[in-house]
């Protein structure tokens, strides 16, 4: 019943189409583009997420049309993209793509940057782009910023500041997560997370294999924020640091596993501590 009904919906807005006459153009744009949003929403009802998807972009195509009608073609292409991501995670892109050009022209900014992390999490989980999706959560950060929300700022900066370090852009990742640690030093509900991006900074620093830079960004850090000193992170840097000066592949695993037993090691930094073994020994063991 649902997809009939879809179909009936579809061949009114063809009807309203192909209508003769210029009276009331910009009405027959908006109330098929109506009619194809309707037919894409039961769809939606009878899992029919291709024709919902494509039904869609029809709609947003139409509302486009129509001069007061640029936030509807967005949402359109929103609804779009959903629908494709089931199973055309490529179409999901586009369709996000276009509703991110709209909103920008609408200086729409904070929605531009929840699409733009939309298209990230889709090429990283999906697509496995990892360097489309670093540059997407690059751009979602910069509208973010635009929309004056440093709390997302930075959630998005620390994404792109993962994935930099996995694809070994080191110096990349380094200053993404210092940045977001010196936005955070004096902000008394983000303080406590201070450690811990200075931790994966310094992770990220012991794997360019520049020792002396690393000792100064140490330093550094402590400047930043004096607490740092005391903390089990910094302590541990020092020991991988002083590990990897001496060749010390054993001690550096014993460190590692005397860390983990007190704070739990995430993958990311396991995969990072691995890079790093793997620079002191010609075989990388598992730690």
């Amino acid at each position: 019943m649902s997809e009939q009904q879809a179909q009936e919906y579809i061949q009114q807005a063809e009807k309203k189409l192909n209508g003769w006459g210029w009276f009331g153009g910009g009405n027959k744009y908006e109330d098929a583009a109506e009619l194809y949003a309707k037919a894409g929403n039961t769809f939606k009802l009878a899992k029919r997420w291709i024709d919902a998807g494509d039904t869609f972009m029809k709609a947003a195509e139409l509302h486009k049309k129509v001069a007061d009608s640029r936030f509807e073609a967005s949402r359109d292409y929103e609804n779009a993209s959903k629908c494709y991501k089931k199973s055309k995670p490529e179409a999901a892109v586009g369709a996000l793509l276009e509703a991110i050009n709209i909103d920008k022209e609408m200086a729409n900014f904070r929605i531009a940057a929840k699409h733009h992390s939309e298209v990230a999490e889709i090429y990283e989980n999906d697509l496995v782009d990892l360097p489309a999706a670093l540059d997407n959560w690059d751009n979602a950060a910069q509208l973010y910023l635009a929309d004056d929300s440093p709390a997302m700022v930075s959630k998005c900066t620390l994404k792109a500041a993962h994935l930099a370090a996995v694809l070994g852009q080191y110096d990349n990742a380094i200053e993404k997560f210092e940045s977001v640690a010196a936005a955070s030093v004096d902000n008394q509900l983000t303080k406590w997370s201070v450690k811990e991006y200075f931790l994966k900074a310094g992770l990220c620093q012991l794997c360019t294999g520049d020792t002396v830079r690393v000792q100064q960004a140490l330093e550094k850090y402590c400047n930043m924020d004096v607490s740092f000193e005391s903390t089990r992170e910094y302590e541990f840097l020092q020991d991988i640091l002083e590990c990897v000066e001496n060749d010390e592949v054993d001690l550096f695993t014993q460190k590692v596993y005397a860390f983990d037993e007190k704070t739990k090691l995430d993958n990311w930094k396991t995969s990072i501590l691995l890079k790093i073994k793997k620079s002191m020994a010609e075989e990388p063991s598992l730690m």
